[in-house]
């Protein structure tokens, strides 16, 4: 997305993790729109979401999970006792990192929704009504969000 703006949407049940819905995400908006990065928190640190994103000609931006890496995990030993903190240790080398910080704007979306859009609480039941409410609450941002870059 850019300029708050969704461009692809999965609705899922809430047992299921955000990365299991990565790769097809990764497809339908790779369908929709050319764009170059994929940012990711650690909860996406996987090859496989790696090498997709690679083979489809994106650049992706995922944090490391320590739990991911034995190298990390020692190095965070080490530093717990220097106090340093955990962001240090966590950044990418030739990491691009207003390209990094932009995974805010996912968060914004959401709090969007949540907020000020009505998907807070959701008091439907069966997946077809609340896909329903969710998509008018995606189709509220992205007006909103248009509104905000013409005026």
């Amino acid at each position: 997305m850019d300029g708050d703006i969704p461009i692809t949407a999965f609705y899922s049940g809430a047992n299921v993790h955000d990365s299991s819905v990565a790769l097809p995400l990764i497809q339908e908006t790779s369908q929709r729109v050319n764009y170059l990065y994929n940012l990711q928190d650690a909860g996406y640190d996987a090859d496989i979401i790696r090498e997709f994103s690679e083979n489809l000609g994106h650049r992706p931006i995922i944090d490391i999970n320590p739990k991911n890496s034995k190298a990390l995990k020692e190095k965070i030993e080490l530093i717990k006792h220097e106090k340093e903190s955990f962001k240090f240790i966590n950044q990418h080398q030739n990491l691009d990192k207003e390209h990094y910080n932009q995974r805010s704007m996912v968060e914004r979306v959401n709090k969007y929704l949540k907020d000020d859009f009505g998907c807070d609480k959701i008091y439907y039941q069966g997946a077809t009504k609340v896909a329903s409410v969710l998509a008018f609450g995606i189709l509220s941002v992205c007006i909103h969000q248009s509104l905000k870059l013409v005026t």
